[in-house]
């Protein structure tokens, strides 16, 4: 049998275990990207309107009012972004356990990479809805052939910074900031058509051939895992330290995927506010946007209880014969997220209290929605099919009653 006659099948099997391992995500994020069309389609009235603001956060980076240092570092942040999109779906990306077989058939790197390819464009669906929508946007507003070259050289530098994450290849990551910088420092000069060529042609070349063998060196110089980070929490949790490293150790390691995930989404959630509150002007209503993305914020992040009872549920057979209580982890795992989630939320505290809360106000706020994210540990546990519905109905009333209490 032929190398191409065995790869075709793999390829279908990946297509098909990413379709099914991630229909649900794949379908939440598609429905969130329907919903925001539609508030976009009801906020506007022109189908061009509604494009070009489903499309801002690409176009930003053809904004002539910034300079090369700032283009610079927001190509770095798109790029990114779209690397720890692939990062947070590697598992499914990958093929899954069956990949360990996988392995060991007549395939050469190309090929794998060719499979990854295929599954990253099925994964990339929403993020590339965008690009198109920015480059459709762009070329009905007349804009410069450069401008739609650069909008286009984005797409191959995006999937070879995934590619290099899905490989786990540092070195493969080395010459986007390289294209980067041309690309920023070319801009609107008589060389951005050439650049964006380059970079282009240069990603697509990468991507194209078969991935080097990793070096022996790179494995010899890995950093080891740094030790302040117990120490820090020894020092703080004292004699509950052990079951807060094991929460923190699911949080971030076992369950490292959905925690990336929900970063990103909280990240997401705080530059929407930043963004209202440019629209508003800075007036009242953006204080109000503040407050609203800390409660979305919060309410997004309390999906992570689920599955760190998941984890602890799986391991009852070894935990169940120890001497502990029979839910000794749920004020531990209480403890985890709100310390994960305390940082996004605070960020937004200091955006309301930089639209006029004041200090008290803002710590108010944060306590509040601090407390919220607690709260939501109840519906998100107890009503398995309708933990969704009672947290969007109990977080909404918090909201209601904290900026009618602080606005």
């Amino acid at each position: 049998m032929s190398e191409t006659a065995i790869a075709t099948p793999l390829l279908h099997y990946r297509l098909r275990w990413y379709a099914v391992s991630t229909a649900r995500l794949l379908l939440r994020r598609w429905q969130v990207l329907v919903l925001v069309l539609g508030v976009l389609a009801s906020a506007n009235a022109s189908v061009f309107s509604n494009a070009d603001t489903f499309a801002r956060p690409i176009l930003l980076v053809l904004s002539p009012s910034h300079g090369p240092v700032w283009r610079f570092g927001y190509l770095i942040l798109l790029l990114a972004t779209a690397a720890l999109w692939a990062h947070m779906q590697r598992t499914p990306i990958k093929g899954g356990a069956f990949m360990a077989f996988a392995a060991s058939l007549p395939l050469d790197a190309r090929q794998r990479r060719r499979a990854d390819l295929a599954v990253l464009v099925l994964a990339d669906s929403p993020l590339l809805l965008m690009v198109a929508a920015a480059l459709a946007s762009e070329a009905a507003r007349g804009g410069a052939p450069a401008h739609l070259l650069l909008l286009a050289a984005l797409v191959p530098l995006a999937l070879a910074a995934q590619v290099g994450v899905l490989e786990r290849r540092p070195l493969a990551a080395a010459g986007l900031p390289a294209a980067c910088m041309l690309l920023a420092a070319a801009f609107d000069t008589r060389l951005a058509r050439a650049a964006s060529l380059v970079a282009c042609g240069a990603a697509a070349l990468a991507l194209h051939r078969a991935p080097w063998p990793q070096p022996r060196v790179l494995a010899r110089l890995r950093p080891r895992a740094p030790a302040w980070p117990g120490r820090l929490l020894r020092a703080t949790a004292g004699p509950h330290t052990a079951p807060l490293q094991a929460s923190f150790s699911i949080l971030l390691r076992q369950r490292r995927d959905e925690a990336l995930a929900k970063a990103l989404g909280a990240a997401t959630l705080f530059a929407g506010a930043l963004g209202l509150a440019a629209v508003f002007e800075h007036d009242g209503r953006a204080l109000a946007a503040a407050w609203l993305a800390q409660g979305c914020i919060a309410l997004y992040l309390s999906g992570l209880f689920r599955g760190l009872q998941m984890a602890h549920l799986a391991s009852t057979a070894y935990t169940g014969a120890l001497p502990l209580d029979p839910d000794w982890w749920r004020r531990f795992d209480l403890a985890a997220v709100l310390a994960f989630g305390l940082p996004f939320l605070a960020a937004a505290a200091l955006l309301a209290c930089y639209e006029g809360a004041g200090p008290a106000r803002a710590a108010a706020g944060l306590l509040s929605y601090a407390t919220l994210l607690c709260v939501l540990r109840a519906p998100q546990l107890l009503a398995e099919r309708h933990a969704v519905v009672l947290g969007t109905i109990v977080a909404g009333g918090w909201m209601a009653a904290t900026i009618a209490c602080l606005y």
